[in-house]
This record gives structure tokens, C-alpha cells and sequence, in this order.
């Protein structure tokens, strides 16, 4: 069993017992999310495609914590100007396990 699922702009194919990392979401550790914006689902061989939501279908997600990526270099340069301007970014994102 799997399905698509909508969250924050963004399209996650999960099926029960996957962890995922999304965008940092205002939400406690350890708290039940429900993903009511479901795309597709399949159970058992038998796909269901919404036009455009899976009507009455949702995932139950439980929040882990929240992490921080890794870090990405960002270099801008220009030749024969002396510039040189170094800095770095690290985004933070949410890690849910799917419960069902």
C-alpha cells in the first residue's frame, strides 16, 4: 500500500513505516499529523486516482523532531573585481514517520 500526498506545496509517495523529511512545520515532537490532501492511493493493487483529492482517505503521520540539512556553500565571485563573498545555508526540516 502506498499513496501520494500533498504537504506544504511539495508531492511524497509514502507508505506505512517510511520516515521523510518536509519543511519545518509548527508542530510538537511527538505529535499525530493527519495528511488529509491525498493524490493517488493504491491498496492492494487497486489505484485510486483523485480528481483532483482522493475523497474521505488520509495517512496519519507521527512527528520525530526537527533536523537541520546539510549545509550548502554559496560562492559568489567576480573575475578581476577582488569580490569575493562566501556564505552558507542550512535548511530546517521536519521528520515524520508514517504510521498508516
Amino acid at each position: 500500500m502506498y499513496a501520494v500526498v500533498q504537504l506544504s506545496g511539495r508531492q511524497y509517495r509514502v507508505s506505512p513505516g517510511d520516515e521523510i523529511f518536509v519543511e519545518k512545520l509548527a508542530v510538537e515532537p511527538g505529535s499525530e499529523l493527519k495528511l488529509d490532501v491525498m493524490l493517488l492511493s493504491d491498496d492492494n493493487g487497486v489505484v485510486t486516482i483523485g480528481k483532483p483529492l482522493v475523497a474521505g482517505r488520509q495517512v496519519t503521520a507521527q512527528v520525530v523532531g526537527d533536523q537541520k540539512g546539510e549545509k550548502l556553500v554559496i560562492f559568489k565571485y567576480h573575475s578581476k573585481k577582488r569580490y569575493r563573498k562566501k556564505t552558507g545555508h542550512r535548511q530546517s526540516y521536519t521528520k515524520i514517520k508514517i504510521v498508516g
